[in-house]
């Protein structure tokens, strides 16, 4: 019994001293990683105190991120860290993201290949969007090359807009209540199908639709979802995934939405495959680059590159555009006479013979002037998408380690840069000097919404061209009547939607 005992007493004293040693264990671990964590936070911009682990996500808020981010750049300046909780350096003016951009562009031209951004494509490191390195180069080079060849450089693609053009205004004419007016889907599918020709050759019927409006719809509420502390924490780690709301908040519903969407892209990609014949003059994108593939066989040159090239094109081209364009109409219901001088200007240059043209642009300065400060104040693309330092670099003396998120806001610019004389105003007469016919430069080039470098947008003049046309066309068809006060608050997501509305349409001829 006495040994029994004692034996009993040995091991519970073994126990304890194993508990102790793991509790001391534990503590200096804790201790050691706090410590390491304060300490890198000296090689990083200055930002709001992060706590260990979780970082800054608990002051992260729900909406409003351009906001937050705004509100921290007036506490410690145009270049800050925030931790969500791995580091991401945020820049909210010009000159910082022109450093970074465009001095070092070569550096800031990786993308972080972490969730929720790499959920986008079903395969890591493919397309123009989040794609880096080589692959990143040949994609973009291709498509540009693609753009030039088959639409900007022959005129083709302002036939298409026009040819889309033409068939919205169809649409209006019979099937729009004139009086409350919802142009939201006319203005939808009119982008949409200057994209679909571009990349499928086709376009789709006003009265059959739905397959289109049934991917709309995912693509917008992707663009919703995106931003969050649960899609934060699982791109910092990604064993979060496998954790109870936080996994399906912040990866599993992105993951399933966007999965029906990347069928859709392959499906429409592989009608294409089976329509072309390799010798024929391509008549779309997809048939374009499957020469490219053939010509050139290079490894980079794929079917998943291809499809993942149709996706980039087909979101980037499809919301923000159409989103663009009922911006344009609301602020000028909002303002009325702004509304009547850019139609006089219209119908001076163009009259009621014909469409607006590209050709009649340079003689349309208040017209552009009114596009510009549209894209400034609506200030609807808050952020230009998260690059990646793959060196050791500094901004202006603020230290960059490789591997650091740089995030870059240029909805603070647009907002606060000093160039816009009273920015909050709604004033296109500041991009037009005294003789009302010139621009001033410096506050064009402080208007970014296209980004800016290396990585900016693929498709900036395709968007820019369907911008004028289409605005100008309806501009110069229909006065825009507000059906009662103008809401210019918007949805909050990876780009600011505005909010449903109606108007009346009155015919100008």
């Amino acid at each position: 019994m006495i040994t029994y005992i004692n034996k009993s007493e040995k091991n519970k004293n073994i126990v304890e001293k194993q508990m102790s040693l793991l509790i001391i264990s534990f503590i200096l671990i804790t201790f050691v990683y706090v410590i390491n964590f304060y300490w890198k936070l000296q090689k990083y911009p200055k930002g709001p105190f992060p706590l260990p682990l979780i970082g800054n996500i608990y002051q992260i808020p729900n909406e409003k991120l351009e906001v937050w981010f705004d509100n921290l750049s007036k506490t410690y300046g145009p270049i800050f860290t925030v931790w969500a909780p791995l580091p991401c350096v945020v820049i909210t003016d010009y000159a910082h993201i022109k450093n970074a951009f465009v001095t070092q562009g070569e550096t800031y031209t990786y993308r972080a290949h972490r969730p929720p951004e790499s959920l986008l494509q079903p395969h890591d490191n493919t397309g123009i969007l989040n794609s880096s390195e080589d692959n990143w180069r040949l994609q973009r080079r291709t498509s540009l090359k693609i753009l030039r060849d088959f639409g900007m450089g022959r005129n083709l693609m302002e036939e298409q807009i026009v040819k889309s053009i033409q068939e919205m205004m169809v649409q209006l004419e019979k099937s729009v209540d004139k009086k409350k007016a919802e142009i939201f889907w006319p203005i939808q599918l009119c982008v949409g199908n200057v994209i679909n020709e571009f990349l499928f050759g086709f376009h789709y019927k006003y009265d059959d639709c739905e397959r289109f409006k049934k991917f709309v719809n995912i693509v917008d509420y992707h663009l919703r979802i995106l931003l969050g502390k649960c899609s934060f924490s699982v791109a910092a780690f990604p064993w979060l995934r496998h954790v109870p709301i936080i996994g399906e908040l912040g990866y599993h519903r992105i993951k399933r939405n966007i999965k029906t969407y990347q069928s859709f892209i392959e499906e429409e990609v592989e009608k294409q495959v089976e329509k072309s014949d390799g010798e024929s003059e391509p008549e779309n994108f997809v048939h374009a680059y499957l020469q490219q593939m053939e010509r050139t066989e290079h490894p980079g040159l794929d079917m998943k590159n291809l499809c993942a090239c149709v996706l980039d094109f087909w979101l980037a081209g499809m919301e923000t555009t159409s989103n663009a364009l009922r911006w344009h109409i609301a602020y000028m219901m909002k303002y009325p006479v702004i509304q009547e001088k850019v139609r006089k200007e219209i119908l001076d240059v163009v009259g009621t013979s014909r469409l607006p043209s590209m050709s009649d642009k340079p003689n349309m300065p208040y017209t552009q002037a009114v596009i510009h400060e549209v894209q400034r104040h609506s200030n609807m693309v808050p952020f230009l998408g998260t690059h990646q330092s793959i060196r050791d670099t500094e901004i202006f003396g603020n230290k960059i380690p490789a591997g650091t998120n740089v995030m870059a806001q240029n909805w603070s610019v647009m907002k606060n840069d000093p160039v816009f004389v009273n920015p909050l105003n709604f004033n296109p007469n500041r991009y037009l000097l005294a003789d009302g016919k010139t621009f001033d430069r410096a506050v064009l080039e402080r208007t970014i919404p296209f980004s800016v470098g290396k990585r900016s947008c693929v498709g900036e003049g395709l968007a820019r061209m369907e911008l004028f046309l289409i605005f100008t066309a309806l501009m110069q068809k229909y006065e825009f009547i507000a059906n009662g006060p103008v809401d210019m608050s918007c949805n909050a997501g990876t780009v600011l939607t505005i909010k449903p509305y109606t108007c009346e349409m009155r015919k100008v001829f």
